[in-house]
């Protein structure tokens, strides 16, 4: 299968591959804070490959049915992977993190839908900018956790770490930590508001496709 892929959707494929690893150093005990950095750059990279490959297959007009579906849902498994990681060591709270996820299943079968009926799946400008905040969002989660050292303690977040600690914590925390919450803070909120935009957009875009009687 993957001989037969082109080279955009290898990349897609590489970026779902990664996920896992990335998983596997968020979970690691919190006094080894290098497997944070090393989560970091993983996500880092993996978030990197969604615009190559995306440029790659636009340059050269190597689009596939493949692509539309894959790189989506490859953006998604990333996103939901590192929001859900964020929000089980208490940085990201839980009710944004639902929102993300429930909005992308939800608009993953409406695309279905609107595959099956011939329609256009590819992302809108909403589902795009959503992306892009979320890929800058969570890594500068992560980067905060990191420059924090073990922030967890028993389940117990450093509130300096936290989604919007800087409104109430700005005096205990470093430059660089302020700088990083903020910009943390902004991403996943301008994410959030992308997410319902795009949702409702979703929403409009294939609700004629939804056929409740076949």
């Amino acid at each position: 299968m993957f001989k037969k892929m082109n080279l955009p959707n290898k990349i897609t494929m590489l970026r779902i591959i990664l996920v896992p690893f990335f998983v596997v150093a968020m979970c690691f005990p919190d006094n080894l804070n290098w497997a944070k950095y090393v989560a970091l750059g993983i996500y880092v990279f993996a978030s990197i490959t969604d615009f190559i490959d995306g440029y790659i297959s636009r340059k050269n007009n190597m689009v596939t049915k493949f692509g539309k579906i894959m790189d989506p849902l490859a953006d998604k498994i990333l996103v939901s992977a590192g929001f859900i990681m964020l929000t089980g060591v208490g940085i990201i709270p839980a009710a944004i993190t639902f929102i993300i996820i429930f909005r992308d299943f939800f608009v993953n079968a409406l695309r279905m839908f609107g595959s099956d009926k011939g329609k256009d799946v590819a992302a809108v400008l909403s589902g795009k900018i959503k992306t892009i905040f979320q890929l800058i969002g969570v890594p500068l989660a992560i980067l905060g956790y990191a420059l924090n050292g073990a922030a967890t303690t028993a389940g117990t977040t450093a509130s300096k770490v936290n989604f919007g600690a800087f409104v109430s914590n700005a005096t205990n925390m470093t430059m660089i930590e302020l700088l990083v919450n903020v910009g943390m803070t902004v991403a996943i909120s301008a994410a959030v508001i992308a997410t319902l935009w795009s949702f409702i957009e979703y929403v409009i875009r294939f609700k004629d496709s939804i056929d409740v009687e076949e």
